[in-house]
């Protein structure tokens, strides 16, 4: 067997699986069908300060290789999931990163005071490029994503992420992201996308845009995770964005991702994401390579040796 340990942010992965922020929800459905132990966290749906009802219907939209999603961080507020989710979410036998977001950084510092210092709560995760919230996409300038991390660096004593988009100078956001306190980025959110009625002409989702997910933006995020790998050797990058088979899960370890997000097969087909661990197990030792670690950033090292 394989050494899966990824030991990132100060805490100690089982494995480099992480479920990604949206499709898994709260990890409560899926607690009662499937071992969460067999994944290396749950990221959360994203938590707001205050409830949010969502996005008009239809929220979701099918796309060649993936979807289009305009679900709006519907959420019931911090205070019913600190009082109502978080003491069962607690109990999972995994790692737990809870997604935040906020219209301001001092919401957004609130938001995190309030979460950081209990128990369950592992780490936490900025969502700044949600790009299905009309107005609040905050990663779309340095200057605001750095004062949204320090807000929330400020209030909190667990590990942060800063989840990013793959557009635009995305380097410089990772830049922004890093220097104002977060400990590693989570890299990409999902990509701004649209379809249209043929029978009307008019966009089907109501916000117009929602974000492609799925393996249709697969290459972009493996790519952008690749880049920022080579700007920031040192930081932890958990790479995210159409990962749903094993190839996948190697080819974003070898661009240098430390942990691996998967999102969009959990709505597939959770069973695959549950097989990782085995399969990227049985890979490894059959290929002579005895942790993990080493296919970590693999293609900036001339690749790997296998026999």
């Amino acid at each position: 067997m394989a050494a899966l340990t990824v030991r990132a942010l100060g805490l100690e992965f089982r494995n480099p699986v992480v479920l990604a922020s949206g499709p898994a929800g709260f990890g409560l459905e899926l607690a009662e069908s499937f071992d969460l132990a067999k994944v290396g966290a749950l990221t959360t749906k994203t938590v707001t300060l205050e409830p949010r009802s969502g996005n008009p219907q239809p929220r979701l939209v099918d796309a060649p290789c993936g979807v289009l999603n305009s679900i709006g961080l519907q959420n019931p507020g911090c205070d019913a999931f600190r009082a109502e989710l978080l003491p069962r979410i607690r109990a999972f036998p995994t790692k737990r990163i809870v997604s935040i977001a906020g219209r301001s950084p001092e919401e957004l510092g609130t938001l995190a005071a309030r979460l950081s210092g209990e128990p369950g709560v592992d780490a936490l995760e900025v969502n700044l490029s949600c790009p299905n919230v009309r107005g609040e996409t905050v990663a779309e300038d340095p200057q605001s994503v750095r004062a949204f991390v320090h807000a929330a660096r400020s209030a909190s004593t667990v590990p942060l992420l800063a989840k990013l988009p793959g557009e635009g100078k995305y380097l410089d956001l990772v830049e922004a992201a890093l220097s104002a306190g977060a400990d590693g980025v989570a890299l990409i959110n999902a990509l701004r996308g649209m379809r249209i009625h043929t029978e009307t002409g008019l966009p089907l989702l109501d916000r117009q845009a929602g974000g492609l997910c799925g393996p249709a933006i697969f290459p972009i995020a493996l790519q952008r995770v690749f880049e920022a790998r080579k700007a920031f050797p040192e930081t932890v990058i958990v790479g995210t964005g159409g990962v749903s088979d094993l190839r996948g899960a190697l080819e974003m370890l070898c661009a240098g991702a430390d942990l691996i997000g998967v999102g969009f097969a959990v709505m597939a087909d959770p069973d695959a994401v549950f097989r990782l661990q085995g399969e990227l197990d049985e890979w490894l030792t059959a290929h002579g390579i005895s942790n993990v670690k080493e296919l970590r950033g693999a293609a900036h090292r001339g690749g790997i040796h296998v026999r």
